[in-house]
């Protein structure tokens, strides 16, 4: 029994000296309003092993602590600090990224998705956090993807040949908005309903560089900025500078434009009932 005892705490402490070491790197993400931050220890490197993370609050309050199974490259946060989207892959010389988990703040795996991508081409949560979009550059090709944060389950997927540039939900998530670079002095901006269904589209005659910068929360009004980086010789740097802001609105008749006619609807689609 004593032999027995002995071999038991033997191999207790063996395992116990032998955890795993979360320390070989180490992260930290932030939510986009600063609220939340997450620290990541990795057991592996470039996308191998385990990962280990600690979710707190800008006060420095500690929300929760747990693992996952797969390390994640980036992690981004919602705003309310209550999801949290794991990009995993590998990484080293480039950057594949193979699928979004959707955590819980807890650390429950809610869902999976396969996105192969190269990096992100804008993201954008609704107001009230309960939808997440996501571009997802995949080289050659784009793709949007269009998330319920709740559960973390799949709303709407499209893929493009387009480049896209940029996303912006309304304030409830109900519409969202898209940019996509179509040559050097073009852009496209389209306006998407909650099931992906292209509500209007419109060309925009600029080389610089057009934002979706603001989305009504009843989703009846919508910006794009054109902006460039600016040289300023006085402090040596280089900054953004707005150039324009195109400021639109849904009718009854389709889309009416409020700034200066520089966007051409093509064509002008009139908005049927229930949209």
């Amino acid at each position: 029994m004593k032999k027995t005892l002995a071999a038991f705490l033997l191999a207790f402490c063996l395992g116990a000296a032998g955890a795993e070491d979360f320390g070989v790197d180490t992260r930290e993400f932030t939510s986009k309003n600063n609220a939340f931050r997450a620290k990541v220890g990795y057991s592996g490197r470039g996308g191998g092993g385990r990962a280990s993370l600690e979710l707190s609050a800008e006060s420095g309050e500690k929300i929760s602590s747990f693992e996952a199974e797969r390390a994640p490259f980036t992690v981004t946060i919602s705003g309310d600090g209550k999801r949290l989207f794991f990009f995993c892959g590998a990484w080293g010389q480039s950057v594949s990224i193979y699928t979004l988990n959707v955590h819980d703040s807890s650390g429950a795996l809610l869902a999976g998705h396969q996105v192969k991508m190269q990096g992100p081409a804008g993201e954008d949560f609704s107001e009230d956090y309960s939808v997440y979009a996501l571009g997802a550059d995949q080289g050659s090709a784009w793709s949007i993807l269009v998330l319920n944060s709740e559960n973390g389950e799949l709303l709407w997927r499209k893929k493009f040949k387009q480049r896209l540039s940029g996303l912006k939900l309304s304030g409830s998530g109900e519409r969202l908005l898209a940019v996509f670079i179509t040559g050097q002095k073009s852009r496209r901006a389209v306006v998407y309903d909650n099931k992906g269904k292209e509500l209007w589209r419109g060309t925009i005659a600029t080389g610089n560089n057009l934002v979706p910068k603001a989305f009504s929360g009843d989703g009846s009004e919508f910006e794009l900025w054109e902006d460039k980086m600016v040289y300023d010789e006085k402090d040596g740097f280089w900054h953004d500078r707005v150039l324009k802001k195109h400021s639109y609105r849904f009718t009854e008749d389709g889309v009416e434009e409020l700034s200066p006619k520089k966007a051409r609807p093509e064509p002008k689609q009139p908005l049927r009932p229930g949209n």
